[in-house]
């Protein structure tokens, strides 16, 4: 092969005939890159500096919310139990009281049974990797059928004479029961994260291979009866009585796409494909329409809760899962799917490209965001973390139109984070700066109110800031406005002339609890830097 070489005086001779276009050329490209680089300067400083203006238009209505919420999981159980009567007291003033969060949805977790001491030593219980506080009870009294073969397993779940509703998870019972009394709760979730282990093909409650669809096909009415016989017994025990009857939902499934399988299984859960996902809701919802009608109930199920609503090209995502239930009678009667927004945090893309999918292939279909945590080590008490928060659930109600909102875990013991209150033990309770940026929406957007129309003057985004507005029945509105920058933002919002008092309550870094201040409202408003600021107002 011939060897290809330049020598020193071609190179000479190359720019001593070439040197002064060379230099003109680049000369004309830094010139460019100039320009450029000054209009650039220009629009941010524009869009980022110059005076704002955010337009609400109250004839724009969009969907109508339903509230906020959290999951009693894990937690919970041992909360009940060993922490102080001050304690519980507490946490659930802090979650659903007045004072605290007054979030008006209920996320209970029925265990799939992990807790059975006779898994002590079982493959993934007995492995490093599983979380001994993830493991859940259930109200099934197995221990009287580990050896029973399928038929007889299939008849002991349809006989709820096999569960026991005094001695099973009274902990966590407890505690739904404090919450139910303080008089706010509006919707109860029964969620499973997966069936009972002796429905399943591992014979625990994680698969024992990644992605194995682990439900067995012939206990998938054996899987119903279970959860309709537990939360039939659980309403009848903990809701009558109440003033408000909240409304109540089974959430059979969640992540069904997630691996749920294998090393490294740290908590219940369970893999679905999308075909037998579908199948299994086919005669879940015939159940529950039949149970419905028998009783003159309305349990509703929820559908999905999607780990999140991120389309991907490596693994199957909600698209496919939509597709499969799409083919059956029962997709009719979906009025919303529910989803969570892990991985899709707060980029404006995934909730764009979901969206445009829905609308164009159904039309109408709504959406609840049912579980989210900052997904990191550690407790963030930072405003950069709270701001995330903030972000998620603007861009969540006003770019997915969600119906609801709730966070994972309400009270959590991890150095993680996923709670929204933390309890190590003790007598003691804390929260981060998150809590107090739930706390902006959960707050002051209550159920039934009707998220409004809101558009920003500046359409490049650099400014920093998100925003969305609502209107209560008595005709009073509600602005959040998020300032993820890192400098002050004088403010107009406009559309809301005939508006005259208003009240403001702002979170910051130095600021604990939510300090509600009177002011005279002439739609000029100053945000502070990485800051979240609530306005009500009222003619």
């Amino acid at each position: 092969m011939k060897k290809f070489s330049v020598s020193k005086e071609s190179v000479k001779e190359f720019f001593a005939n070439n040197g002064k276009k060379i230099a003109l050329k680049s000369a004309q490209v830094l010139i460019v890159l100039v320009i450029v680089t000054a209009l650039c300067l220009g629009i941010y400083s524009i869009a980022a500096y110059s005076n704002l203006r955010i337009t609400v238009d109250l004839n724009d209505k969009q969907q109508t919310v339903q509230g906020f919420g959290a999951s009693m999981a894990w937690t919970f159980q041992r909360l009940g139990l060993e922490g102080s009567d001050q304690v519980k007291e507490d946490a659930i003033e802090m979650l659903y009281g007045d004072s605290g969060l007054r979030l008006n949805i209920v996320r209970f977790n029925i265990g799939g049974g992990s807790l059975d001491s006779n898994l002590d030593n079982v493959a993934p219980y007995n492995n490093g990797w599983f979380d001994k506080d993830r493991r859940a009870e259930s109200f099934f009294m197995a221990e009287s059928f580990l050896d029973a073969d399928d038929d007889t397993l299939k008849a002991a779940f349809a006989d709820e004479s096999n569960y026991d509703f005094d001695n099973r998870d009274v902990g966590a019972l407890e505690m739904l029961d404090m919450a139910l009394a303080t008089g706010g709760i509006d919707k109860v979730v029964f969620f499973a994260n997966s069936p009972h282990y002796l429905m399943t093909v591992s014979g625990t409650c994680t698969g024992a291979v990644e992605q194995q669809n682990n439900l067995k096909e012939d206990f998938y009415e054996a899987y119903c009866d279970y959860l309709l016989i537990i939360v039939d017994n659980l309403v009848e025990r903990h809701f009558s009585g109440l003033e408000k009857m909240p409304e109540i939902v089974i959430s059979p499934v969640n992540e069904p796409q997630w691996d749920w399988g294998g090393e490294g299984s740290s908590q219940e859960g369970c893999h679905f494909d999308p075909e037998p996902l579908a199948r299994f809701y086919d005669v879940f919802f015939d159940k529950l329409n039949e149970y419905n009608a028998q009783n003159g109930t309305d349990i509703e199920c929820d559908v999905l809760e999607s780990g999140n609503y991120k389309f991907y090209l490596d693994r199957k995502d909600i698209k496919e899962y939509l597709e499969a239930m799409s083919k059956y009678d029962y997709f009719d009667e979906i009025e919303y799917i529910s989803a969570h927004s892990y991985g899709a945090d707060d980029s404006k893309a995934h909730r764009t490209k979901y969206q445009n999918y829905i609308d164009k292939n159904y039309a109408g279909l709504g959406i609840s965001i049912t579980e989210y945590c900052e997904m990191v080590e550690g407790r963030s008490d930072t405003m950069e973390s709270g701001l995330l928060l903030g972000n998620v659930i603007s861009r969540d109600l006003t770019m997915l139109n969600a119906i609801d909102w709730s966070w994972w875990l309400a009270v959590s013991p991890c150095d993680y984070n996923d709670g929204l209150v933390y309890w190590d033990g003790g007598d003691d309770l804390s929260v981060l700066r998150r809590y107090y940026v739930m706390g902006q929406f959960s707050r002051y957007i209550d159920k039934g109110d009707v998220r409004v129309g809101a558009t920003c003057s500046d359409l490049t985004g650099w400014a920093g800031l998100d925003y969305s507005a609502y209107q209560k029945a008595d005709g009073s509105v509600v602005v959040v406005v998020i300032n993820n920058s890192s400098s002050d933002k004088n403010v107009t919002i406009g559309g809301l002339s005939d508006y005259k008092k208003a009240t403001s309550v702002c979170t910051v870094q130095t600021t604990d609890g939510w300090d509600e201040k009177s002011i005279d409202w002439t739609g000029k408003v100053s945000l502070p830097a990485q800051s979240v600021t609530t306005f009500i107002l009222e003619k």
